[in-house]
């Protein structure tokens, strides 16, 4: 299978830039075309699953792709309409087509000319492009579920459980709209998500079921082996600077209209997040507020060896069955497997509602009737071998209709009279 994950210094040189793109601006057109894919699944009624698939499929596509050759908003069109398919939640194109075109009208309706006309002939033709350059490999995992796994492990007081699991989930939404997808596995970015939701709820996970005594272990090195805190900060801070004021107006220049981080967002408002949970980084300059610092560059250091580590790890791991053992007892997977866990072991957030009772049982059928056998006499020992009889003989028939010979039959007189006589000479 391809690998599909990046680090920083190809994200930012991708064909888009070298065709004179700028980051910022393309980093707008991915957010832009992710927030169209998010909007048109949910006005479809699609699955949280088909949408990020179908965002996943939009930055693998402009990895390899310039936007000013491809418009984004038909490439995300098309990417969901692929999503659909292999999410077996397909829909028609032509109600793809209709939907697409009621959420460009507006400000946006100049975009409407680039998604083809409205049998999706366009959309047809890009599926062509986009199947070989996602390499047609559609086993794409995606953070909600491992986000589900994490958090039955989790023990403590299940309304905060609740509350804070909710807005994880609103973080895995959101995180769609950035390139975590290129750079991190899903339980990375499951974790990462699970780990600042704990920040900005004011929830600290200090028990979960498979936890020893005495295990001084993090709650997350039960998923994944060798992961730092460090490394999980910084995805942190990639998906808070989506909310920063200068990320919203960029989007609203380009759109002309605000949009908000996250169409599903119900716990706590993302735009009055101001300040980060998670001890900023220190800045080198103060004039320079997005310089790169000393602590950042050793940061990336760490994320260097981490890889490394990670691709060794991974080789090794799948050597002598992808599992190994943790120091405090508990098996762990490398970063391309998931561990899989006792369900039985697990609490559910909430109490599932008490089964119905089973319907009756349906009256038996009537018992069928005896089948009728042809009884076969057995053959006689007299004539087994002898020959079979003769067919009885052919009746006589019947008399014809015409005599066989009218010989006997023809007068001995001739019945025409005789010739007159001659005349004498």
């Amino acid at each position: 299978m391809p690998l599909w994950y990046y680090d920083k210094k190809e994200i930012k040189s991708t064909p888009s830039i070298q065709d004179g793109v700028d980051q910022e601006t393309e980093q707008r057109y991915r957010r832009e075309g992710c927030r169209f894919i998010l909007d048109l699944g949910i006005r479809l009624g699609l699955r949280s699953e088909t949408m990020g698939t179908g965002a996943v499929f939009f930055h693998r596509f402009y990895m390899f792709h310039s936007f000013k050759q491809y418009p984004r908003y038909a490439t995300a069109t098309c990417c969901l309409f692929l999503s659909g398919k292999v999410e077996e939640t397909p829909k028609k194109i032509r109600d793809i087509m209709k939907t697409a075109r009621q959420i460009l009208e507006g400000p946006r309706e100049r975009y409407i000319p680039t998604l083809g006309d409205e049998k999706g002939d366009l959309i047809l033709q890009y599926e062509r492009i986009l199947l070989p350059t996602v390499k047609f490999d559609f086993c794409i995992a995606s953070p909600y579920s491992f986000l589900k796994q994490y958090a039955k492990t989790i023990v403590g007081d299940k309304e905060q459980i609740r509350q804070m699991f909710q807005m994880a989930w609103t973080f895995v939404n959101d995180s769609y709209c950035t390139t975590l997808c290129l750079q991190w596995e899903p339980e990375i970015i499951a974790i990462a998500v699970l780990y600042l939701a704990c920040k900005l709820s004011k929830f600290e996970i200090t028990d979960w079921t498979t936890k020893k005594e005495n295990s001084k272990q993090k709650w997350w090195e039960q998923f994944v082996d060798g992961l730092t805190k460090d490394i999980i900060e910084d995805i942190c801070h990639q998906h808070l600077d989506l909310y920063s004021k200068n990320s919203l107006a960029a989007a609203a220049a380009g759109n002309g209209t605000m949009m908000n981080p996250s169409v599903m967002l119900t716990p706590t408002q993302t735009n009055s997040t101001v300040t980060s949970p998670i001890q900023p980084i220190a800045i080198e300059s103060p004039s320079a507020a997005r310089s790169i610092p000393s602590t950042k560059r050793a940061r990336a250091d760490d994320e260097s060896n981490y890889r490394s580590s990670r691709h060794n790890h991974h080789h090794h791991s799948s050597s002598v069955g992808g599992t190994q053992a943790n120091p405090s007892g508990s098996s762990s997977t490398s970063y391309h497997h998931s561990l899989s866990h006792d369900e039985s072991s697990r609490r559910p957030l909430t109490a599932p509602p008490p089964p119905p009772p089973p319907p009756p049982p349906p009256p038996p059928p009537p018992p069928l009737p005896p089948p009728q056998s042809a009884v076969v006499p057995p053959p006689s020992h007299q004539n087994f071998y002898m020959r079979p009889p003769m067919p009885p003989p052919m009746p006589p028939m019947p008399p014809a209709m015409f005599a066989q010979s009218l010989r006997g039959q023809i007068p001995s007189s001739n019945p025409w009279p005789p010739p007159p006589p001659l005349p004498p000479m």
